[in-house]
């Protein structure tokens, strides 16, 4: 097996393991939040536009672990393709691809170009 293949191979098993940590954690916040004595669809009846920073800021000010864990989860979950890409730039330039490092990297700005959309909007 060559070098790449492993380093690939190391990267998708890396990766699989973050899928499984983003699920536990994001099952944890569903778990701590749930209350069988309320109604689950009570807070979903009024639609209230917030940043993602001011609902975590919101959540933490109430105490509300539940929404911080499934938040966290949803945030490591969207992070490993990124983290994918990232790993992915080294990678190619590493190996003497620069036009795959370089299309990789337009990738990767392009990614967080759309990330930062919705954080303060």
């Amino acid at each position: 097996m060559r070098n790449v293949e492993k380093i690939e191979l190391k990267i998708s098993r890396f990766l699989g393991r973050g899928v499984m940590v983003a699920g536990m954690l994001i099952f944890s916040g569903w778990l701590l939040s749930f209350n069988p004595s309320k109604d689950p669809f009570t807070p979903l009846q009024v639609y209230r536009s917030y940043s993602l920073i001011n609902s975590f800021q919101l959540f933490v000010m109430l105490d509300e672990w539940g929404n911080i864990l499934s938040t966290l989860g949803l945030g490591f979950l969207i992070c490993l393709p990124v983290l994918r890409v990232l790993l992915s730039v080294m990678l190619f330039y590493k190996n003497g691809e620069k036009k795959m490092a370089l299309i990789a990297a337009i990738v990767l700005v392009g990614l967080f170009l759309s990330f930062t959309q919705g954080l303060w909007v």
